[in-house]
């Protein structure tokens, strides 16, 4: 028999059903026939039905009733299913009741609406006859129904406080403008992703106008290789003194040891500060510290705190949450801005920085030692028996030979220094700020380390041996391609010397 092609008792003489335990449907239609055919097809398989002819009224009864599913017409008068959808869906409590639409067509548009308004799930008027048991089913499926207790104080509440349609209709409209304005001015931040400094002035400039706090504080986990900078902001009037900000920035970054940054990128902390600092100030005790962190699959991109001098539940306060999903959307362009400006300078096999790169970065230190008279050291390193390595083993051995010594090259150099894969067989190491003895105390500290160290390839203990030209800035290198090209010379002699040695050139 065709539930859906017969004529059946008027809706109105439904009666409110006892609901002895039997999930309740709430049916919102202004088609009497899709009514009656509804109610017949699902009280058969064990439902209680109930029902209303328009939007209002529906609404109205879903405050009193409680159901434990709403099966909504997308064009019921008064108020549609959208709009339905909207008012259950923005009530923290009735949200949790699953609606299935039902759309007069199939058309994607109304699929599209009826999601983006909340519905959990969605029909077309042609697709009631086959499909509507089984979307019923999935979608209680999904949610776990009230108990009849969790129902009974639900409705004493609803009874003391009337449901007012028009009131929580603005209500929806005022957060929504709220969250779209919000929205908009965030997301124009991402125009900024290549300019830290910038995008933060502007974030907290911002973030101030919406949220009351006495200093906030933002970090990005960048994939480069320099410091990781937190940035404080102090709303106009507060003052802290630099020890403060300092003690802040030292149990902010404690709490990420263990959350994706390496000891060595943890050692580079770094503090900027949007504000005033006066060190004749008090030390502020802060009751609240509220720290977001924020993840890209597994990997900690960055993190947001937020400080004040009373106790603030951040959790609770209405524009967090929505401030939170526009920050982690900063924070994932962010970080795969830096990432492909990262890949763009870094070596793909050692992960040092490219050739190019360390060329444009060597130029820029030179032009700076020679302008403020300061010191700086260039080594080129090489790998002892390298091509006989390759010939006898593989270009494979030879590669992962070249990552085994990178890697000791990384942990035996300071934040400041430039490491880089300098050609296909050597490295290069940048030393800012660095005298002949302290770079020839350096090199040779790396020279030994790689000589305690081995390499297992094809299970085959392979020791691995490396020769340093080391050249100091001195007057009469007056370019970039004389103080490399006295490098090179300086590695050349140190091989002639059997290698496992380092060389300081005197030219």
């Amino acid at each position: 028999m065709n539930v859906f092609s017969e004529s059946h008792s008027n809706p109105e003489q439904l009666n409110e059903p006892a609901r002895q335990g039997k999930p309740l449907i709430l049916i919102i239609h202004q088609d009497e026939l899709v009514v009656n055919a509804c109610r017949l097809a699902l009280e058969k398989h064990g439902y209680d039905i109930d029902y209303a002819q328009d939007g209002t009224e529906g609404i109205q009864k879903v405050y009193r009733l409680i159901p434990d599913m709403i099966l909504a017409g997308s064009t019921t008068p008064e108020l549609n299913g959208y709009q339905i959808c909207r008012l259950v869906k923005n009530d923290p409590v009735m949200r949790k009741i699953p609606i299935l639409l039902i759309a007069e067509q199939t058309l994607k548009m109304d699929r599209f609406w009826g999601m983006k308004a909340g519905a959990d799930d969605f029909l077309g008027k042609d697709e009631l006859e086959a499909r509507l048991l089984q979307k019923t089913q999935m979608v209680l499926e999904i949610y776990d129904r009230m108990n009849i207790q969790e129902k009974t104080l639900l409705k004493a509440s609803n009874t003391q406080h009337p449901f007012n349609i028009r009131t929580r209709l603005n209500q929806i409209l005022d957060t929504s403008l709220v969250e779209s304005m919000l929205m908009v001015e965030f997301r124009s931040l991402s125009d900024l992703v290549h300019d830290a400094d910038l995008m933060n002035y502007m974030f907290f400039s911002l973030l101030e106008s919406i949220l009351e706090y006495d200093a906030a504080a933002i970090f990005y986990n960048d994939t480069d290789k320099g410091p990781r900078i937190l940035t404080f902001h102090l709303p106009e009037g507060e003052k802290q003194p630099t020890e403060k900000i300092e003690q802040l920035m030292e149990t902010f970054f404690e709490r990420f040891k263990t959350q994706g940054l390496s000891p060595a990128l943890l050692e580079l902390q770094e503090s900027q500060v949007i504000g005033q600092l006066d060190d004749e100030a008090a030390a502020t005790h802060y009751e609240t510290v509220y720290v977001k962190d924020f993840y890209l699959d597994a990997t900690l991109i960055g993190a947001v705190a937020f400080y004040a001098k009373q106790k603030v539940d951040y959790s609770k306060i209405f524009p967090v949450h929505l401030v939170e999903d526009e920050i982690r959307l900063l924070m994932k362009l962010r970080h795969l801005y830096s990432q492909a400006q990262m890949w763009a300078i870094t070596d793909s096999l050692t992960g040092l920085f490219n050739h190019k790169h360390f060329m444009s970065v060597l130029q820029r230190e030179f032009k700076s030692a020679k302008r403020y008279e300061q010191s700086m050291a260039l080594a080129m390193i090489g790998l002892d028996g390298f091509r006989e390595m390759n010939e006898e083993w593989g270009h494979a051995c030879g590669d992962q030979a070249l990552q085994h010594v990178s890697r000791i090259l990384e942990e035996s150099f300071r934040g400041i220094d430039f490491l880089a894969r300098y050609s296909s067989k050597s490295l290069a190491v940048l030393l800012p700020q660095t005298a002949r003895e302290q770079a020839y105390v350096a090199l040779e500290r790396f020279r030994a380390r790689v000589e305690k160290s081995s390499m297992i390839w094809q299970d085959n203990t392979m020791p691995l041996k490396v020769c340093a030209g080391v050249v100091p800035l001195s007057e009469r290198h007056t370019s970039v391609s004389a103080l490399v090209r006295t490098a090179e010379n300086a590695l050349s002699a140190a091989r002639r010397r059997g290698g496992n040695c380092i060389e300081i050139s005197t030219d």
